[in-house]
């Protein structure tokens, strides 16, 4: 049984769904602090199975494991058993006790499924449907009780650790409880059965003897001519085969030979010469003569480019004359714009001055202006007043009597003097707006002026860090000099590139013709080689043309006398095929005589099967005669079982017989354990049962023996498994023989009492075990050891329930 997942609702510790996932888990801790529910994990795998706690005292109570916050508990265990798929589910519900004697509860489902298609969640088949069903098909599937699962599955190491040290009588109380020893009071009952069945068994032998009379001496003579005359007829067809074998040994090499030249000559008929080899000498040598005049010209190319390369290095580099060419250039033109930005500012003031005294000249103007406005608006008025005096009467302004009124054309007077001083009013806008564009335009040439002496400053320091001239004429001369000799060395450049590729073009040309040669010359090689068996003659690999001729003539030659060779052993065949033929029919003859007819090769091994058949049916005769005897003999046996069986089933009674048992048992578990302990301790401890105490035996030191009281703790908790193993094992052969193997392990143990190197030990023991194919997990709260885990379970416990998750390293 090996667990795959395990789901617990209102278990114990755990209110709340939690679910362990075991697929794909080989070693496993469960950590957690104490009472978080660690060991009630391995309480909910044994009760999804048997219904039960190992850890209650009463195996029927379901209460405990309800939690106290829940009204009901749910498990659900998946595992694999016998390469199978399964899923068993119990539901347990709280229920008030009528008489008040406490909380009870009642099993309200209890299932065991069976996937149909590889998975438990998808199609299955219930294969119990109540508690009683779940119990039975459970034991039956695993071949275990609950005792037992909880002695296998499941193991007590303390319980075990007693066991190594416990006293004589305590181990054997152990050893009747834990192996339930009463198993050998029914083999007592066995026996005397068995007895009885003796008995009858004698009886129906006796009558067998009165029915079955033995044969008499004339069938059994019969019988006995016929071995004897097959047996002579197969001496003389043994020795005619031999005589036949000899034919065939002569004829076989005959066959072999034709064989050899019919294939010599089919290879020789197959032998062809190459018509273009001769073609291909003349090919090669133009083509190395090309290929030596394109390698020539290659030379010459190249020589022409290094001379050019080589005045270029001497000329300089362009791009550094260009480069000072370009800043002479920059140079005169940075100059030139100088110079008129220099013309424009002078231009610039000049503006500025002229309009300067233009706009003074007609705010002048405009103020005169503006005064004869004045004055001609004043005598504009008085005009309007003059309007309104009559002769004689008093002025309104002076209050004296009016002696005549004069004539006045103010009113014209002071237009026109308004138009002057409107027109005035905007020259001067006009002066105004224009001095402004000319102070804006003086103030961008003046500030361009400094820019460009900057630039000229510049312009003049990095020619100054040039070698050569600085002249733009010699600069230009010596710029097309230089680019004039770049092109030549260009020009030279490619015309080693194309005589490059030329030359590599004749290359490949006269390697493809030695290919083509060395191809022929491989055909030919092969062939001769293909030959050899045959004696071709050697290959001198100076000339091909030659070769090949000589190997095409020899062929030829050989071809012939191979031909000659083969009717000579034909006719030598013909003669042994005649004798073999009247040696067939002598055979044939021998046959007859024995009632069997045929082949010469099928006859010898129907004269076996003959003469087996005869020796068959007088060894039946044989047997028929001592049947009696036999029958006699299985009486005395059988009586003697009777005897022996009795004495068992007496003896089985004895309590003396139960010391015997329970030494025999022990001695059975040490052997077990040993071979447990040598695995898990590399070889190195072996236990043997003393007359009160356990005992090691330390391989490493000598084979020394010593009490196991000596044992350190590791050592002691080695030994302890060991034993624990050896037991479980135990149990598990009290189970039918094909039941399923046991394929997991939980230890509930106290590992945090171990010391550090022993805890290393356990550590080392327990990753050893994992490794014998079982699940291992183990119940603990020491971080080191959880730690050496592959995975661990960690259990948490919180106000209202405990929770769990998978660390997997």
């Amino acid at each position: 049984m090996r667990p795959k997942r395990l789901e617990m609702v209102g278990f114990s510790t755990f209110r709340e769904r939690a679910e362990l996932d075991f697929e794909g888990l080989d070693l496993v801790a469960f950590t957690g602090p104490t009472g978080a529910g660690k060991s009630t994990v391995i309480d909910a795998i044994t009760f999804a199975l048997y219904g039960s706690v190992a850890r209650y005292d009463n195996t029927s109570l379901v209460a405990p494991v309800i939690h106290q916050l829940a009204t009901e508990a749910r498990v659900r265990l998946d595992f694999e058993s016998g390469g199978e798929l399964y899923s068993a589910t119990r539901v347990v519900r709280r229920v008030k006790s009528k008489d008040g004697a406490g909380d009870r509860a009642t099993t309200k489902e209890a299932r065991l499924e069976r996937a149909t298609t590889g998975a438990v969640d998808t199609d299955t088949e219930v294969l119990a449907a109540d508690v009683k069903e779940l119990n039975t098909t459970v034991e039956e599937l695993l071949g275990l009780d609950f005792k037992q699962f909880t002695r296998t599955i499941v193991l007590p190491q303390g319980e075990f650790a007693s066991f190594l040290r416990d006293e004589p009588a305590n181990r054997g109380k152990l050893l009747q409880r834990l192996l339930d020893l009463g198993i050998y009071e029914r083999m007592g009952q066995r026996a005397r059965s068995d007895a009885k069945t003796a008995a009858n068994s004698i009886q129906l032998l006796e009558d067998q003897l009165a029915r079955n009379p033995a044969l008499s001496d004339a069938d059994f003579s019969k019988l006995g001519g016929r071995v004897a005359a097959l047996e002579q007829v197969r001496l003389k067809v043994t020795d005619k085969l031999a005589v036949l074998g000899e034919m065939d040994t002569k004829l076989t090499p005959l066959r072999d030979q034709v064989k050899v030249i019919d294939d010599g000559l089919k290879r020789l008929d197959a032998v062809e010469i190459s018509e273009e080899l001769p073609g291909l000498d003349g090919q090669l040598r133009s083509a190395v003569e090309q290929r030596t005049s394109a390698e020539q010209a290659l030379a010459t190319a190249r020589t022409a480019r290094d001379s050019a390369r080589a005045k270029l290095d001497d000329l300089g580099d362009s791009r550094s004359v260009a480069q000072a060419l370009d800043l002479v250039n920059q140079l005169a033109e940075t100059n030139e714009k100088l110079t008129r930005f220099n013309e424009k500012a002078a231009e610039a003031s000049e503006a500025v001055e002229s309009l300067t005294a233009e706009q003074g000249r007609t705010e002048t103007e405009l103020s005169e202006v503006e005064a004869a406005v004045r004055r001609a608006q004043q005598a504009a008025d008085a005009a309007e007043w003059t309007a309104g005096l009559v002769v004689g009467a008093p002025c309104p302004v002076c209050h004296r009597d009016v002696d005549s009124v004069p004539e006045h054309d103010a009113v014209h007077l002071a237009d026109q003097a308004e138009e002057r001083r409107a027109a005035l009013a905007a020259d001067s806008k006009t002066v105004t707006e224009q001095l402004a564009k000319a102070k804006a335009n003086q103030q961008v040439v003046v500030e361009e002026i400094p820019l460009q002496t900057e630039r000229i400053d510049l312009l003049e320091l990095k020619l100054a860090t040039l070698d050569g001239p600085t002249d733009v004429d010699a600069l230009a001369t010596k710029l097309e000099i230089i680019e004039a000799a770049e092109q030549v060395h260009r020009d030279a450049a490619d015309a080693v590139i194309a005589a490059d590729g030329d030359v590599e073009q004749r290359r490949v040309e006269v390697s493809n013709v030695e290919q083509s040669l060395q191809t022929i010359g491989r055909n030919l090689s092969r062939l001769r080689d293909s030959l050899a068996d045959l004696g071709p003659p050697a290959l001198n690999h100076e000339s091909l043309v030659e070769d090949q001729d000589a190997i095409h003539r020899w062929a030829k030659d050989t071809s012939a006398e191979l031909s000659e060779k083969r009717a000579k052993l034909a006719d030598e065949g013909k003669r042994l095929a005649k004798e073999k033929g009247e040696l067939t029919d002598e055979l044939s003859s021998l046959g007859n005589s024995v009632g069997l007819s045929a082949e010469p090769k099928q006859l010898l091994m129907l004269l076996s099967d003959a003469g087996a058949e005869a020796k068959a049916d007088l060894a039946a005769a044989e047997q028929h005669r001592k049947q009696h005897q036999e029958i006699d003999e299985q009486i005395q046996a059988l009586t003697a079982d009777r005897a022996i069986n009795e004495s068992i089933g007496k003896h089985l009674r004895s309590d003396g017989f139960g010391s015997w048992l329970l030494a025999e048992a022990l001695d059975n578990i040490v052997a077990k354990a040993t071979v447990w302990l040598r695995s898990l301790s590399n070889d190195q401890y072996s236990l043997l049962a003393g007359e009160k105490n356990f005992a090691i035996v330390d391989h490493n030191n000598a084979d020394e023996t010593r009490d196991v009281r000596t044992l350190s703790g590791g050592e002691t908790f080695l030994a302890s498994l060991a034993l624990a193993l050896a037991l479980a094992d135990s149990i598990a052969e009290l189970a039918p023989v094909d039941s399923p193997k046991l394929e997991s392990m939980f230890l509930d143990e106290g590992f945090g009492t171990l010391d550090p190197g022993t805890l290393d030990v356990v550590a080392a023991a327990i990753e050893e075990l994992a490794s014998t194919g079982r699940m291992i997990g183990i119940v603990t709260h020491v971080n080191d050891l959880a730690e050496r885990m592959p995975a661990r379970f960690e259990i948490r416990k919180g106000p209202s329930t405990s929770t769990v998750e998978l660390v997997e390293v």
